[in-house]
């Protein structure tokens, strides 16, 4: 056969001969006959017959064809019944001029001009999110050599198994866990593939403005038609018929770029089984409903088309509204997940790897800078104070190595003793000198997101869990706060890829937990976490007048007594048990805070609201409360603000020990004793862990303790196993002890509460390196 000019046309006797196939293979390929317009805009019947696989090199070399007069192709080759067009010398074409017997096998009729191409790819490019590629120039860290192999594992297993039972795969976890450098990795490796799969990838990111919804399949079908020449054909044909398509919704975009060319028209037959597209952080697509409408769209395509060669590999962190648009139906059947945790023994391994790893190359880089004497470094205790707290969060060591390695600074040594320090203090260094910038930069965009109105609410749930004082479940720290139901998931409702929340049916036996302990660090350090600092004074107010009221609430004037059931839930409890100790253990905990709180928490509203209790603490047994209150943080404090108006109201006084009368001590009522470690943190260093200690209101740990202060030794061992009430002498034994220390220090100070049958009395014992603190149930005689 003889062929024309390249510009002209390219036409075999058979399909399968000759031309480079741009996948390696030789294919056969369906027909599709189309019509470009001219340069006029109207329509030519310029054509060219060519196969596929020479269409790529029109592109490139960007050849052009001038407008042809010729007759419409269809008038110049008819088909007959087989699909077959068969020549028919005419005189009214130029195209085959010379040229007769011969047979062309589904013919693909394409613009001869490659303006088109060039304009609709330039078209899709202009529209894709730029920087959105694995292979961009925006870097993205892939996984440290060696490390993160289960999961890549379980990733490929679920890529290269054709018998799949799913289409979608989820990969997620909290925030800062690894789940880009996982994905990275991934789309490196099947780049680098003898056999790729990787059509198109997507790594979404908020800060850096790759969020649009609306360019999320653009971005997809520039990809594939990069790759796919077919696919290319396709957009050509495409964009054709409607220059408008980019301007349309995320569904319809959906239905020409992917339902179309690869459910309707079946583009890849015979020619790839498998293609990859990948999204990395779903969950920062600018705008919930449109994360929840790509999922939905590629899930029901998945079930709706299962013999289409798409596979969809997702990331992103487990947000409600995505792990409730996965399990919604028409896409519940369509995936299967693999969560990346966080405190896992294969994550703590990788990240020791990491870090050694990491620290072999900062000594190489400095060995200058690392003094000679040191036989390991960092030493082993460094090394795992860093790996431990790390806890298999990559983000956390990662920023760590990038700190300690910094060539602005040349000298690991001290700033791997400012990374310990802070790490010890959970506080920045100062001076602008950050090592947890990156993680810091996480969490206050995390935390950005909340919305305006219900930020307050947010921050006072986490300063309860930060400091420490959550009193056990979820639903019981809410009724504390006066928070509801609603509005407690609602404040939350953005924090899941850094907590881990308890379903409301839960609510009562399980709490909040971080997902790593750097969250709570970032929120107690105002210069780290700066507006969403959550021991400001504004917030600590907030908590204050909440927990007035709830000792108001408990309080009757006309009855002159304290009772807890008439304290109101702000999330109703129907079981009775449940709720009284809801109730008993957020009055406890109200009264015990707001003895420990310093004069900078206390503005006039709060001053003005406590004035309201004077009538409360006077019909306030104390004796009756002393299991609700650790008296710690009253003796530490008595100076403030709280404690001032107790002693205005005569309510609280200290008298010497040698002036107490061990018979007004009332054995109706249990005692109470804490132990507490002697740290000397203050509460304006971070407000409410200075009483670290365990609590027992039990008879057995007094006697303990006076046996040990009296030098007496310890109590027997046989002794915990007794009953008080078979020992008829421990009344006895109590106000021995206690009177031979009165003999030993009768000036020491012990401080009265109460007034009357309502009183107590609350004394301290020092041992090295504790503070004991023992309140007994009594009567004021005097």
């Amino acid at each position: 056969m003889k062929r024309n000019k390249r510009k002209q046309s390219e036409v075999t006797d058979n399909p399968n001969e000759n031309s480079p196939d741009m996948w390696g293979r030789k294919k056969r390929r369906k027909g599709i006959i189309e019509y470009g317009s001219g340069d006029s805009g109207s329509r030519s019947p310029s054509t060219q017959v060519t196969d596929n696989s020479n269409f790529p090199h029109e592109l490139l070399t960007g050849a052009t064809k001038k407008p042809s007069t010729a007759r419409h192709p269809a008038s110049v080759f008819p088909a007959g019944p087989s699909g077959v067009v068969t020549s028919n010398p005419t005189p009214h074409t130029e195209y085959f001029s010379g040229a007769h017997h011969f047979t062309i096998y589904k013919p693909t009729m394409i613009e001869g001009d490659s303006t088109n191409e060039r304009q609709s790819m330039k078209l899709l490019a202009k529209h894709t999110i730029v920087g959105a590629e694995f292979d961009s120039s925006d870097h993205r860290p892939s996984c440290y050599p060696e490390t993160r192999l289960d999961i890549s594992r379980s990733i490929q297993s679920w890529m290269r198994n054709p018998a799949r039972k799913h289409k979608i795969l989820w990969l997620h976890g909290p925030a800062g866990v690894g789940k880009s450098a996982i994905l990275q990795t991934v789309a490196e490796t099947e780049a680098d593939s003898p056999t790729p799969i990787l059509g198109a990838t997507l790594f979404f990111s908020r800060p850096n403005s790759r969020d649009d919804p609306q360019c999320v399949f653009i971005t997809i079908a520039y990809r594939l038609a990069v790759i796919y020449p077919p696919y290319r054909h396709y957009i050509v044909k495409l964009f054709a018929l409607d220059p408008r398509l980019i301007e349309k919704s995320m569904r319809e975009q959906f239905k020409a770029f992917i339902v179309r060319p690869f459910a309707e028209e079946k583009l890849m037959d015979g020619l790839h089984d498998t293609v990859l597209i990948l999204l990395d952080g779903l969950d920062e697509c600018k705008g919930e409903e449109a994360q929840r409408e790509i999922i939905s769209l590629v899930g029901r395509f998945s079930l709706q088309y299962p013999t289409s060669p798409l596979i969809w590999l997702f990331a992103s962190r487990p947000e409600p509204h995505i792990r409730g648009a996965f399990a919604s139906e028409g896409v519940q059947l369509s995936y299967e997940e693999i969560q990346v945790f966080v405190d896992s023994d294969q994550a703590r391994r990788d990240v020791e790897t990491y870090l050694r790893a990491s620290f072999a190359k900062i000594q190489k880089r400095y060995p200058q800078s690392i003094s000679s004497s040191l036989q390991q470094w960092p030493s082993e205790l460094d090394f795992s104070t860093i790996a431990t707290r790390s806890s298999g969060l990559f983000i956390f060591p990662s920023t760590i190595v990038r700190f300690i390695g910094d060539t602005a600074y040349a000298d690991p040594e001290s700033r791997l003793k400012t990374v310990l320090e802070v790490i010890e203090s959970t506080s920045s260094s100062g001076g602008g000198c950050n090592p947890f910038e990156t993680l810091d930069a996480l969490y206050t965009r995390i935390l950005s997101e909340i919305p305006r109105d219900v930020l307050s609410t947010t921050l006072g749930l986490l300063a309860m869990y930060a400091a420490r004082f959550d009193l056990g479940n979820f639903a019981l720290n809410c009724n504390w706060l006066g928070i509801t139901q609603g509005r407690a998931y609602g404040a939350l409702q953005r924090l899941h890829s850094v907590l881990e929340i308890p379903e409301p049916q839960n609510a009562l036996t399980e709490d909040i937990q971080a997902s790593h302990a750097s969250f709570y660090d970032y929120l107690l350090s105002p210069s780290r976490s700066g507006a969403f600092y959550v021991i400001a004074p504004e917030i600590v107010q907030h908590l204050l007048l909440r927990w007035i009221r709830i000792l108001l609430e408990s309080h009757s004037i006309e009855t002159s007594d304290v009772d807890v059931t008439r304290i109101k839930l702000s999330w109703p409890i129907a079981n009775k048990e449940d709720r009284l100790h809801i109730q008993r253990r957020s009055f406890g905990w109200s009264l015990d805070l707001l003895m420990s709180v310093l004069d900078e928490f206390v503005n006039d509203s709060v001053r003005n609201e406590f004035s309201r209790l004077a009538v409360f603490f006077r019909d306030l047994d104390f004796g009756e409360v002393v299991d609700y209150v650790g008296m710690f943080n009253m003796l530490v404090y008595p100076e403030s603000v709280f404690a001032m108006n107790l002693k205005h109201w005569g309510v609280l006084r200290t008298i010497p020990l040698q002036s107490f009368n061990f018979n007004d001590i009332r054995f109706d009522l249990d005692p109470k004793i804490g132990r507490y470690k002697e740290r000397g943190v203050s509460l304006r260093v971070a407000w409410g862990t200075a009483g670290q200690g365990d609590t027992v209101p039990v008879w057995e740990r007094i006697l303990r303790y006076a046996r040990i202060v009296n030098n007496q030794g310890e109590v027997p061992a046989d002794f915990w196993g007794t009953n008080l009430s078979d020992r008829p002498t421990w009344k006895a034994d109590l106000q021995k002890n206690l009177a031979t220390w009165t003999d030993k220090a009768p000036s020491h100070p012990i401080t009265m509460l109460g007034r009357g049958r309502k009183s107590c009395a609350c004394f301290q014992f020092h041992v090295p390196g504790e503070l004991w603190v023992l309140t007994l149930p009594c009567v004021q005689s005097s």
